[in-house]
C-alpha cells in the first residue's frame, strides 16, 4: 500500500512511533526476534549455532583474529557479567528491584514532592547524561510497544524461557537513552573492531541504566531498567522525540544518525514528555538507498516503504521499509560478528563540525536538495570502509 497522508506533517509527526501504524498493531512476542529465533526455530538453528557457537582462533584475516576478537569481547563485559540486556535483562544493573546503596544511607520512606514534571525531565536528563548517555528523552508509556512475552533464552539462567509481559499501570512513562558510538571505529564494519563499538555501547547501556534506576529509586520512586528486553527501544525512542525510523529499519537521530545503542527506563516519576521530532529522514530515506545498496546480507528493502512483511520477525501493520531479519542474521553468523554497514554508509552519520551540520541543516530544510547530497557523500568518499590491519595504529 501507499501512505495516504504527508509523513513529514506536524500533526502525523505528533503521533510519535505511531506516524507508522497504518493496520492494527499487536504487542510483539520477543522469541520472534531474529537474535532469539535461532534458540527455538529449527529453520534457523543452524544460523544460530554457528553465530553463538564457539569462536575459530584460526581465522586471522585482518580485522578478525585474536587480537580483535578479545578486543570485541572485552566490550561487553559489563553488560553480559551485570546486566544481561541482551539476554532477558532483570538482572544485577537492570534487576527490576535493588538494594539502594549509598554512601551515605538514606532514611526509609523519602520522597521528593514534584511540583513541576517540566522541571524534574530536566534533571532526569542532566542526570541521564552525567551518567553516560548521549541522549535522553522522556515519552508516556504507549503499551502497544510493550513486548507480549519476555524471552529468555537459557544461557540467561532462567528456569522458564517464557514470561508474559505485565508493567503495572502506575509506570506512566518511559525515559529513552541513547549512547553513541565511536565514528572511527564503526568504519571497520563488518570486522570485529566494529563489533566491539556494538559491544561497549551496551556495557555503557547497563552501566548507565542501573545508575539511573538507583537514582529514581533513591528518589522515592519506582524504576523499571532494561536493556533489548521487555518492550521495543525504537518506537519508544521516537516517541521520546529522540529521532526517525530508517530505511535500515533502526533509529536515525539528528546529531549521531544511526550511530547509536538504546535502553529505557520505566518510572511512576512524574515527567514531562518531549515531543517527537521530524527532520527529513523519510524524505531523504525515500531517496537515498544507500544501506541498502551496502548490505551484504542484501536485507534491507530497496524503493518505496510498503506494510508488506517478510515474515513473523516483522511486525505487521506498519508502514515502513521492513528488514528482511533472516538475510541479515545470515551474514552475522558467516560473519562472526555485528555487522553495521548500514550505520557506516548512512549519510547521516557523521561528526559535528560546520560542513556537516550546514548539511543536516540542509536536508531538514531544503528537500529539494536530498539526491544531490547522496551524490556528494559518494564524491567525497564517506562510508568507506577503514582498512582493519591499520586498526591500531590510528
Amino acid at each position: 500500500m501507499k501512505n495516504t497522508y504527508d509523513m513529514t506533517s506536524k500533526e502525523v509527526v505528533a503521533k510519535g512511533a505511531g506516524r507508522y501504524v497504518v493496520g492494527k498493531v499487536e504487542q510483539f512476542d520477543q522469541k520472534n526476534e531474529m537474535f532469539k529465533r535461532p534458540l527455538w526455530d529449527e529453520s534457523v538453528a543452524n544460523l544460530g549455532k554457528k553465530f553463538y557457537g564457539v569462536w575459530e582462533p584460526q581465522d586471522n584475516r585482518p580485522g578478525y583474529g585474536l587480537l580483535y576478537q578479545a578486543f570485541k569481547n572485552a566490550g561487553y563485559y559489563v553488560d553480559m557479567a551485570f546486566g544481561h540486556g541482551m539476554f532477558g535483562g532483570r538482572f544485577g544493573l537492570y534487576a527490576w528491584e535493588s538494594k539502594p546503596w549509598a554512601e551515605n544511607p538514606q532514611p526509609k520512606g523519602l520522597k521528593l514532592t514534584v511540583d513541576d514534571p517540566v522541571k524534574m525531565a530536566r534533571a532526569i536528563k542532566k542526570a541521564g547524561e552525567s551518567f553516560g548517555a548521549s541522549l535522553v528523552g522522556v515519552c508516556e508509556l504507549d503499551r502497544r510497544w510493550l513486548y507480549s512475552y519476555h524471552y529468555y533464552p537459557k544461557l540467561s539462567g532462567f528456569t522458564e524461557p517464557i514470561e508474559k509481559v505485565e508493567i503495572p499501570e502506575e509506570y506512566k512513562y518511559a525515559i529513552v537513552l541513547a549512547y553513541a558510538g565511536d565514528y572511527e571505529t564503526y568504519k571497520y564494519s563488518p570486522t570485529y573492531p566494529a563489533g566491539a563499538g556494538v559491544a561497549i555501547g551496551y556495557s555503557q547501556m547497563a552501566f548507565t541504566a542501573g545508575l539511573m534506576a538507583q537514582f529514581i529509586r533513591l528518589l522515592g520512586y519506582k524504576a523499571i531498567p532494561m536493556g533489548n528486553d521487555t518492550a521495543c527501544s525504537i518506537p519508544l525512542a521516537i516517541d521520546a522525540g529522540l529521532g526517525e525510523l530508517g530505511r535500515n529499519g533502526i533509529l536515525i537521530t539528528p546529531k549521531f544518525g544511526p550511530r547509536v545503542r538504546l535502553n529505557k527506563i520505566f518510572t511512576d516519576l512524574p515527567l514531562a514528555p518531549d515531543k517527537p521530532v521530524e527532520f527529513g529522514v523519510w524524505d531523504f530515506c525515500n531517496k537515498c538507498g544507500l544501506c541498502a545498496e551496502h548490505c551484504p546480507g542484501q536485507a534491507i528493502s530497496y524503493g518505496e516503504p510498503t506494510n508488506e512483511i517478510h515474515d513473523f520477525s516483522n511486525r505487521e501493520g506498519l508502514f515502513r521499509w521492513p528488514l528482511n531479519s533472516v538475510k541479515c542474521f545470515k551474514f552475522w553468523s558467516v560473519n562472526g560478528t555485528a555487522c553495521a554497514n548500514c550505520i557506516r554508509v548512512c549519510p547521516f552519520n557523521k561528526p559535528s563540525g560546520w560542513l556537516h551540520d550546514a548539511v543536516r541543516w540542509g536536508v531538514r530544510n531544503t528537500r529539494w536538495l536530498d539526491s544531490i547530497f547522496v551524490k556528494l557523500d559518494g564524491v567525497f568518499g564517506y562510508g568507506k570502509q577503514a582498512m582493519p590491519k591499520g586498526f591500531w595504529e590510528d
